[in-house]
């Protein structure tokens, strides 16, 4: 490479590669905030920001995810409270036991899942949902990175639930991802996204929305 490209390269950021973003993960194995400057996009690309949870989202889910993954999905996708908090534990357990790369093929359709059942009317729901995001985050490590945009509003908001034991798994689930030292740093990143989120919430959604009607 010449000493030109060597400058242009130095200058202008491109999308990191996985190699890149492993070695950018933190000491403690948490995943690394600076590998999410490549995997975002550069700026004046563009940015989706918050995306809601559309209506049968899943059920379009192909055959490259996980087969007992893609059946907890979509069971993740029922009104019964009872119903998706069996299925969030179920889906906890699957991170738990399963391959990495059966887990990383769930995480394409994992954000529109995880910022609908963050802010269920259940607190059970919620708080399942903040351990199942721990567990898919040890899991996944720096895999993470291309949808944390997608997560980061509800996942910050889930810190301050109502509920002690949903802002505590909320809490737990996120620092199972970063270290200290770099949640400021995460935060600061993602803050555009973040007030997308919390204004689409104030200004946009409604109680109806945001959660089942009955």
């Amino acid at each position: 490479m010449g000493g030109k490209d060597k400058q242009r390269t130095k200058g202008n950021v491109k999308p990191s590669s996985s190699g890149r973003a492993a070695a950018l993960m933190s000491k403690d194995g948490t995943v690394g905030f600076v590998g999410f400057g490549g995997l975002m996009g550069s700026p004046g690309s563009s940015n989706l920001g918050y995306v809601p949870m559309a209506a049968g989202a899943v059920e379009d889910v192909d055959a490259t995810v996980d087969s007992e993954f893609r059946m907890v999905m979509r069971k993740l996708m029922k009104r019964d409270s009872v119903t998706k908090l069996k299925a969030v534990q179920e889906f906890t357990d699957l991170c738990k036991s399963s391959t990495a790369e059966a887990v990383e093929s769930a995480l394409p359709f994992w954000p529109r899942l995880f910022n609908k059942l963050a802010m269920d009317i259940d607190h059970r729901v919620r708080e399942a949902t903040q351990q199942a995001m721990e567990q898919l985050v040890l899991k996944v490590g720096r895999n993470l990175a291309p949808h944390l945009r997608y997560v980061i509003g509800p996942w910050l908001c889930a810190q301050f639930d109502t509920y002690a034991v949903v802002a505590s798994s909320g809490k737990r689930s996120f620092q199972a991802a970063f270290s200290d030292e770099k949640q400021a740093e995460v935060i600061m990143f993602c803050r555009k996204e973040f007030f997308e989120y919390l204004q689409d919430n104030i200004l946009t959604q409604t109680p109806a929305t945001l959660s089942d009607p009955k």
